[in-house]
């Protein structure tokens, strides 16, 4: 095999990985749209570490609707725990959350290096 059929094997797998990649990020954002206003800014405020009580307090909701509106945006976006929604809401918005913080309506890792 010559060097140029490697380099160009080797091109064609990082262009099927971005493929991919774009792929799942598109997804995802699908799936973000889903969410209400509400659930939208649950997930800004739960992905930036304040607890379902001080987002409560926040939002002048109780916990236990906190923890409702989490529940299901964790179900729509497909998180499975409170550390894979931070990396799902970090991959909305790679880099610097513009995605989220810009929308007006909030493994199975979406993202990584551009």
């Amino acid at each position: 095999m010559t060097l140029q059929a490697i380099n160009s094997g080797v091109a064609l797998e990082r262009d099927r990985i971005g493929r991919e990649r774009d792929s799942q990020l598109n997804d995802l954002r699908t799936r973000y749209e889903l969410l209400s206003p509400r659930e939208r800014k649950v997930l800004k405020l739960a992905s930036a570490g304040l607890l379902n009580k001080q987002i409560g307090e926040k939002m002048k909701l109780s916990e236990v609707t906190v923890q409702i509106h989490r529940r299901i945006l964790m179900h729509t976006l497909g998180a499975k725990s409170l550390p894979d929604l931070v990396r799902l809401a970090d991959a909305l918005g790679s880099p610097g959350r513009r995605f989220i913080s810009s929308s007006r309506h909030s493994g199975s890792s979406v993202g990584g290096p551009p």
